[in-house]
This record gives C-alpha cells, sequence and structure tokens, in this order.
C-alpha cells in the first residue's frame, strides 16, 4: 500500500452530531415553474410494460413502484402510448371487457392505452419558460390528461400528469378528453369522463 497517502485525523472527543440538512418542499403554486413536475426520464426511469400486459398485471405493477402510470412499448422497447393507474382502476374497464366479450382481467394494456397519436409533446426548452398553469391550460385546451415533453432531438424525456399536478397543488383538475375519431365519440357517450 505505498501508492496511498494517509489521511489527516481529526479530534472527535466531543461527540456532537451535526444537524441533518432541512430538505424544504417547495410549494408549488399554479405560477410556479412548470419543471416542476415535470417526470424526468433521464433522472428516473419510468415503469414500463408491453402491450400485451394484462391490467391486472399492470396495476400490481403501479402499485408497486408508487407510479400514476405506465408507458407501453412493443417487443423493441418503442414506446406505443401511456396508460394511467386511475384508467386501470375505472369502470370503463368493465365495460370494455364486456364489448370485447373477454373476462375483465384478459383486457390488455393495448385495449386501454392512451395511443402516442394522441398525446401532445412539448419540448423541454419551451417548458424551461414556462409556469405549470400554462401546461395544465395546454392540457385542457388539448383534452389530454399527460403532456410528454420531448428534448432537442425530439425524444420523448420527460412527463407531465394533471392528476399529479392536482395532487401536488391540492386543487381540482378537470379535463374533458376530445375525441377525433368516431371510436372515440362513441366511447365519450357509453363513458363521459
Amino acid at each position: 500500500m505505498t501508492h496511498f497517502k494517509e489521511l489527516r485525523v481529526q479530534d472527535i472527543a466531543n461527540g456532537v452530531l451535526a444537524n441533518p440538512a432541512h430538505v424544504t418542499e417547495t410549494i408549488l403554486n399554479l405560477n410556479s415553474p412548470a419543471l416542476e413536475v415535470v417526470n424526468n426520464f433521464t433522472q428516473h426511469d419510468p415503469l414500463r410494460a408491453h402491450y400485451e400486459t394484462s391490467i391486472v398485471d399492470a396495476l400490481a405493477q403501479t402499485r408497486r413502484r408508487c407510479s400514476n402510470f405506465i408507458l407501453v412499448v412493443d417487443h423493441e422497447e418503442k414506446l406505443l402510448g401511456l396508460v394511467s393507474s386511475a384508467d386501470l382502476q375505472s369502470a370503463k374497464i368493465l365495460s370494455l371487457a364486456q364489448r370485447l366479450n373477454i373476462p375483465r382481467h384478459e383486457v390488455s394494456l393495448r385495449d386501454v392505452m392512451t395511443p402516442l397519436s394522441s398525446l401532445a409533446g412539448i419540448g423541454m426548452q419551451s417548458l424551461s419558460y414556462a409556469c405549470i398553469g400554462d401546461a395544465l391550460q395546454t392540457m385542457e385546451h388539448q383534452g389530454v390528461m399527460f403532456l410528454l415533453a420531448t428534448n432537442a432531438d425530439k425524444k420523448i424525456c420527460g412527463l407531465i400528469s394533471a392528476r399529479e399536478i392536482a395532487r401536488k397543488l391540492q386543487i381540482p383538475v378537470n379535463i374533458s378528453p376530445i375525441a377525433h375519431t368516431f371510436s372515440e365519440v362513441m366511447q365519450q357517450i357509453e363513458h363521459p369522463h
């Protein structure tokens, strides 16, 4: 051990413990920076599940990981859409199972996911200048519960959840989905959000 140096020791006889750093949780409001509510995928790996995963297994995964959403992917890990944990527990699952003529436990993420084509993406650059209220206004205008954040290369790198904003700010959020196809119109008539 000749190439190491000895560290200088200190007298610790007084036995005084350092105070722990007090981490104060930022109090958020609609004017707080939008970046405060971004689930950044480069910092925390999001929960993912294959599109054939049953809703029962998917719900168990959300509970284990304390996640309020699952990214739905294909065999090559390409993002196809997403599902909220609230959707996995909603009454529309039973109606969907009846419509598909399958037992509830056979309903898969493919059947309930919001496809990528129905989601909105916002650049992280834009979000860096926006406030939470701007993000929420965009979600309301687009009729989506989630905004996907993209980096400069237009790769999806994060997500903002309307339910998470509602929970953190302790405010009601009422977003009505916008139907883009006849099938979505019929689903809205059967199950208003």
